[in-house]
């Protein structure tokens, strides 16, 4: 009788598993057909313009078939195409970060059914970009061109740096005033005045940074990693020296020291090590 139902629960499992496949695999085929319809029909239409009229028509095809659905859901009371593409993007963006926040929540973290938590994410999302104007739209793209700026600004700075950090002390000033003379260098034969001061800028901090910060974030560094292993190392002494502590309190709680004497000599071993144990945990 119990094989017979752990047969029949086998069973189920085994066939819901292959309905969960079959959706899956159904999902995919509609979308990859939904995909091609487009492109196939852009190469009948431009059999005689060349494969970039093609992918033009692919790409207008695909607009044509998306627009509408994503104005009437992005779009607003105006139903407007303008940002429609940047509204698009935050719609994507909120509904991610949503449903990973609801999925992290302690009243959520049990609930089986993460759909549902996927669908109130994707509901939140449009109600949060559907009505927001293209002034809020414009201040919140600003915020992503500084961070875009910020990034890609100091992303060379940040490779050069990690390339030169295990060089000698003059080898890496020698090296900081050379990508300082060369901002210098872009900086007195541009003829673009907006970038006149980012190369000046540029030069000042590489120089400045070369000459009197380096040694001192390069010792911080070297300090921070001494710690860190110190830490380690304390870490596991405390855990070394709790685990005798353990082993003596069990020794008298179990009574295997023979004579009074014996036990007195184990208390005090005890106090000893958990002196020590509140020694090292200073260090941490």
């Amino acid at each position: 009788m119990k094989r017979n139902y752990f047969t029949s629960k086998f069973i189920s499992l085994k066939t819901l598993n292959v309905q969960k496949i079959n959706s899956k695999i159904f999902l995919i085929a509609l979308f990859v057909l939904l995909a091609f319809v487009p492109f196939v029909s852009a190469q009948y239409y431009s059999y005689g313009g060349g494969f970039w009229y093609g992918t033009e028509q692919v790409i207008d095809s695909v607009v044509q078939n998306l627009e509408p659905l994503l104005r009437a859901l992005l779009g607003g009371n105006d139903w407007t195409t303008y940002l429609l593409f940047e509204k698009t993007l935050l719609f994507i963006l909120i509904s991610i970060i949503i449903s990973v926040i609801l999925g992290n929540l302690p009243f959520f973290k049990d609930y089986k059914h993460k759909g549902v938590l996927r669908l109130v994410a994707v509901i939140i999302g449009i109600l949060g970009v559907r009505n927001l104007n293209y002034i809020w739209i414009s201040t919140i793209l600003v915020q992503y061109q500084v961070l875009f700026i910020a990034v890609t600004g100091i992303l060379p700075f940040m490779i050069y740096w990690y390339f030169l950090k295990d060089l000698s002390g003059i080898v890496k000033k020698v090296a900081w005033v050379f990508y300082a003379v060369i901002y210098f260098g872009l900086w007195a034969t541009t003829t673009l005045e907006a970038y006149t001061g980012v190369y000046l800028w540029g030069a000042i901090i590489a120089l400045m940074y070369g000459l009197f910060f380096d040694t001192w974030v390069s010792n911080w560094i070297e300090i921070n990693d001494m710690k860190k292993g110190n830490k380690a190392r304390l870490a596991d002494a405390i855990a070394n020296i709790s685990e005798e502590i353990d082993r003596i309190e069990n020794n008298l709680t179990h009574q295997y020291y023979r004579s009074p004497r014996a036990e007195r000599i184990a208390r005090e071993q005890v106090d000893k090590l958990e002196k020590r144990v509140r020694e090292l945990q200073k260090g941490l």
